[in-house]
């Protein structure tokens, strides 16, 4: 009982500091860039760190992959990115880019310690992260861009998504997070209307590497890993000096956020090089990854966790926010996945580059799960210790192959300097899901909660190997006459989804088969000043193919049929700052979104459905990036969205007064109308405090409806972060290339619900996590 009244405890110095603290969020993040110091002189031992850096840059110049230090998917300098390809799919610098994108590179990654793809993007404007709170944290990446899931993209190739058998990216093996918000089907295919995220992998690099590291803390936590390489030895042939090496290892074993859960992780990933000249680049690179445990996924109702609940027994408040609602001899989640790919750049001259990626991918996973379930239980007028649970049991093997080749040739007409991009891509998901109902589970006491009854698992009911396809080909032309740059492109997809579902308990086979075609487009246009003002409109397109339910058309008879695609389009305009000679970037952006074609049930013909969904987004956002002297980084930024449904003929219950509600005109869940964030990180380079670095984050979450009915709402919350680092060659010579780095997460511990689907499903936010770092370089 003393565990729910120690969770209602008041937290005076967290409430109280709430509103000085966005205030100061706010304030601070508009004043970023203002203010360039001048560089401090460097020691002697700092000066011969930055000559072998210089050697790597330098030295091996831009190469045909892009992959150098500052390249479009090189390693970002501090916290500032200048180019990237993820918009445009050529070399292109984000100042001339007439979209808004967001890059987060190794350094901000480790300074906050993000252990997740989740928390990499956490200091992301319009990228609301951890729908799932701490129960999804180590499992999905999870988030929203503008309002909307986005797909994943790893080097360039689509991932395939899936719950239980999801292709987990670990943020040590990524280089760099390139974010593209707004329609992105132009160069992409089939996607949402919010963007997308695509991860770049760590490549080989021709200077001898190595690091090191240990870690501790969190959920009693341990983490270590390596990362190791360079040019193979010259004693290994006469042609060593064109290939590369890197191995990247990692292990990570602690308890999950939730009592009685687990996580627990081992990857591989060896990559080697070869580049016989800068002009060109052949990677190939191995991945292994398993994932034993994966915490849990379970969600807990409304009536506890927003509001106070009466449990009985004279207790009454909220659930610990390490609450458990499953079962730890049910629970499940073993995920295995492993992958083979390659990157081919070639330059064959200054004019014409071509580019070809592909991947195979296996991924497999053993879903168990005990969870709330949607009863009156779990209602807006529920009380007592019990709540009513389901449970669940899959297991999901996916073969993902995928592949992208393309053509860029620079080229001018009179006046107009041309870069043109043609290509083909082309994707293959073949996926095999044995799946349960979903039968009733024995209810959970939370005043006594057992955690260790015998559930059976319910035997599988259905075997669905469902194959999915797209071919994709694509063209772009960015036409530059002096200080404007035009950008147009299209594309034309055939995708398709296929393959036999069988019923399990009544060996009835179901066939799907349903192609869909679509063009999309985009155009914007762009005006770079002298002074780096950069200001732009633009508009592009993205389409989703509908796999479910059919169209009743009398020319195609009783089975009618397949709808048209989901289309999206936006419109947005925006500028951008980089001062010149500063690492200063600022962008400003204002985006109207619609996604329609969602279909509903159709009222008048049974079993068919019609396509008269909306939803309409409307945003401005604000990003900061900046280098502003030596030892000093800050990115900050905000958002306010306007989300809602404009069209749709359904209904939704709302539980409170137990009435029927239309759709159209509410806000759908969990996205939050104002987010605002702000990390500052600085290192002493001199003076009596050299080596010591010193950071911390303010992130605001506004609040956000909780049911489709939108008859209850999500509080706010600010959170703070904190990091302390020191250089402990500043101790003893001996130790050059140890660092010791301490990052604390949600520091004042505020408890906080990231987000509902319902008053059944509500999900925590983690709680304060303290993580220590020993790591070693050379």
């Amino acid at each position: 009982m003393n565990c729910f009244a120690s969770h209602e405890r008041a937290r005076p110095v967290a409430r109280a500091a709430h509103r000085c603290l966005l205030v100061t969020l706010l304030s601070g993040v508009a004043a970023v860039g203002f203010a360039l110091r001048d560089a401090q002189a460097q020691n002697a031992t700092d000066a011969v760190t930055l000559d072998t850096l210089s050697v790597e840059g330098a030295g091996a110049g831009r190469n045909a992959s892009g992959s150098q230090p500052g390249g479009a998917v090189g390693p970002v300098p501090g916290y500032v990115a200048t180019q990237s390809r993820v918009a445009t799919k050529t070399d292109t610098p984000i100042l001339e880019t007439a979209q808004s994108i967001s890059v987060i590179g190794r350094q901000q990654i480790e300074d906050q310690n993000a252990l997740t793809i989740n928390q990499a993007l956490r200091y992301s404007p319009s990228v609301t992260t951890e729908q799932r709170g701490g129960a999804g944290a180590t499992r999905l990446e999870q988030f929203y861009i503008r309002g909307f899931t986005a797909p994943l993209f790893l080097d360039g190739l689509a991932l395939p998504g899936s719950r239980d058998a999801s292709a987990s990216i670990d943020p040590f093996r990524v280089e760099r997070i390139d974010v593209i918000k707004g329609p992105a089907s132009v160069l992409y295919g089939q996607s949402g209307p919010g963007g997308i995220v695509n991860f770049v992998s760590k490549m080989p690099r021709f200077v001898q590497h190595g690091e090191i590291f240990v870690q501790g803390g969190g959920f009693s936590e341990v983490r270590g890993g390596f990362d190791i390489g360079g040019p193979i030895p010259s004693a290994a042939g006469p042609l060593a000096d064109q290939f590369a090496y890197r191995v990247i290892g990692l292990g990570w074993k602690g308890d999950g956020p939730a009592v009685t859960t687990e996580v627990e992780r081992v990857l591989i990933n060896p990559s080697v090089t070869w580049r016989p000249s800068a002009d060109t680049s052949l990677t190939l690179i191995g991945n292994y990854q398993r994932d034993p445990f994966s915490g849990f996924y379970g969600g807990f109702p409304a009536v506890g966790t927003v509001f106070p609940r009466n449990f009985g027994g004279g207790v009454t408040g909220r659930l610990p926010v390490d609450f458990y609602d499953g079962d730890r001899n049910f629970e499940r989640s073993d995920r295995t996945q492993a992958s083979i790919s390659y990157i081919f750049d070639h330059d064959i001259n200054e004019a014409l580059h071509v580019h070809s990626a592909a991947r195979y991918l296996r991924t497999e996973g053993d879903y168990r799960s005990v969870y709330s379930a949607f009863s009156e239980n779990t209602g807006p007028f529920s009380s007592g210790p019990l709540i009513d649970r389901s449970r669940i049991a899959t297991r999901v093997g996916i073969d993902a192959y995928t592949i992208d080749n393309n053509l860029v040739g620079k080229f001018d007409t009179g006046l107009f300097a041309h870069t043109a991009l043609v290509g083909v891509d082309y994707r293959r998901f073949e996926t095999r899901t044995l799946s349960t109902a979903f039968p009733a589970a024995p209810s959970l006491n939370v005043l006594a909660p057992d955690y260790a009854m015998t559930i059976p698992t319910p035997p599988f009911t259905t075997d669905a190997r469902i194959t999915s396809e797209q071919t994709g080909l694509y063209v772009q032309d960015q036409i530059k006459f002096d200080r404007l740059v035009l950008t147009l492109g299209g594309r034309y997809d055939w995708a398709s989804n296929f393959g036999p579902t069988r019923s399990l308990t009544t060996n009835v086979v179901t066939n799907q088969d349903v192609p869909s075609e679509a063009f999309t487009g985009r155009a914007s246009l762009l005006y770079r000043f002298d002074n780096g003002v950069a200001p732009y409109v633009s508009y592009s397109e993205a389409f989703e193919p509908i796999t479910a339910g059919r169209i009743f058309d009398a020319n195609f008879g009783s089975v009618g049929r397949i709808p048209d695609p989901i289309t999206s389009d936006q419109f947005e305009a925006g500028i951008k700052y980089q001062p010149p000679g500063t690492d200063i970037l600022l962008t400003a952006a204002a985006f109207d979104i619609r996604r329609s074609n969602a279909t509903n049930a159709d009222p008048v013909n049974r079993n068919f459905v019609v396509q008269t969904g909306a939803v309409g987004v409307q945003g401005l956002e604000f990003e900061a990036r900046a280098n502003l002297a030596e030892g000093l980084n800050v990115i900050g930024g905000v958002s306010v969205i306007d989300a809602r449904t404009v069209s749709d003929i359904t209904t939704t219950l709302n539980q409170v007064t137990n009435q029927q509600v239309p759709l159209r005109g509410r806000v759908p869940v969990q996205i939050p109308d104002t987010t605002a964030s702000l990390f500052v990180d600085y290192r002493f380079t001199s003076g009596p405090l050299l080596g010591l670095g010193l950071g911390g984050g303010v992130r605001y979450l506004g609040s956000s409806w909780g049911d489709p009915a939108n008859s209850f709402k999500v509080p706010e919350s600010v959170l703070v972060d904190a990091v302390l680092t020191y250089d402990l060659k500043n101790l003893d010579a001996t130790l050059n290339g140890f660092t010791m780095q301490v990052n604390a997460q949600n520091l004042l511990d505020e408890r906080y619900v990231t987000g509902c689907f319902s008053y059944s499903s509500c999900f925590y936010g983690l709680p304060r996590t303290v993580y220590a770092t020993l790591r070693y370089r050379w």
